[in-house]
């Protein structure tokens, strides 16, 4: 089955002037022949001010954070509004792998036999892997919580209990540490790939960072080979495994 037969709707979170990351995503979906919409809404100098104020409590986001968070909080939005059982959501510097289309399908596979609200997150974050991952026989893997926002499959009960979590509370955190924190409070299990299907262009120098300083001031071949250096560790020695309860706690 296609990308598209397996959710019911892709969206791309970016920004308008970000036309190196458009064309980017244009084509990497257009090479697994994926139908997606993008959301262009608060991109960061268009948030009105009244907004801020209302859902966000006084903390050192920077305004470029507040804008992605506010892009994945519509997402949730338009699953409700629209009626979506499963979505997929991608930041616009997802790379997918070349077995992209065959390992979604049989991660979505798993995820139908799944009950009440869920996430499941399709990347590796800064090279970071479930400890024996490779060895389960399932493409599912519960208990970890995400380390990033690149690539991320929840349904509509998962977008409804957030929501409704965020009438009663202001937020402070970026976009990863909010879902993480919320989905912990109100009970929505995170579940990664057995084998990662996408990866950062942020992180594996391909884009230069938007969000993070430190990358942003080491420059995109640092993390070029900072990246390959790390997934070569993975893949010859087995490095950067984590626990699920040390994503959980934020100690990666």
């Amino acid at each position: 089955m296609s990308v598209n037969e397996l959710v019911d709707a892709v969206l791309v979170l970016s920004v308008r002037t970000f036309s190196d990351r458009i064309a980017h995503m244009q084509a990497e979906l257009a090479r697994h022949r994926v139908d997606f919409e993008f959301i262009f809404d608060f991109d960061a100098g268009a948030i009105p001010a009244p907004l801020i104020e209302r859902i966000f409590a006084p903390s050192d986001l920077q305004l470029t954070h507040q804008s992605l968070v506010l892009k994945h909080i519509r997402s949730w939005q338009l699953t409700v509004e629209r009626g979506w059982r499963r979505v997929l959501v991608l930041e616009d510097d997802a790379v997918l792998t070349r077995n992209f289309e065959s390992a979604f399908a049989q991660a979505m596979r798993e995820a139908d036999a799944l009950a009440g609200p869920y996430l499941i997150y399709l990347g590796c974050g800064d090279n970071r892997y479930l400890q024996g991952a490779k060895r389960s026989a399932h493409m599912l893997l519960p208990g970890g919580a995400l380390p990033a926002t690149d690539s991320l499959v929840f349904n509509c009960e998962a977008a409804e209990q957030r929501l409704a979590y965020l009438t009663s509370y202001k937020i402070t955190r970026p976009a990863d540490w909010l879902i993480r924190e919320v989905d912990a409070a109100v009970g929505i299990p995170h579940y990664w790939l057995r084998s990662p299907i996408v990866e950062q262009g942020s992180m594996n120098g391909l884009f230069a960072s938007v969000l993070d300083d430190k990358r942003k001031a080491r420059g995109r071949w640092y993390s070029w080979l900072r990246y390959r250096w790390h997934k070569f560790r993975q893949n010859a020695l087995g490095g950067r495994t984590v626990e699920s309860n040390q994503i959980a706690d934020g100690s990666s």
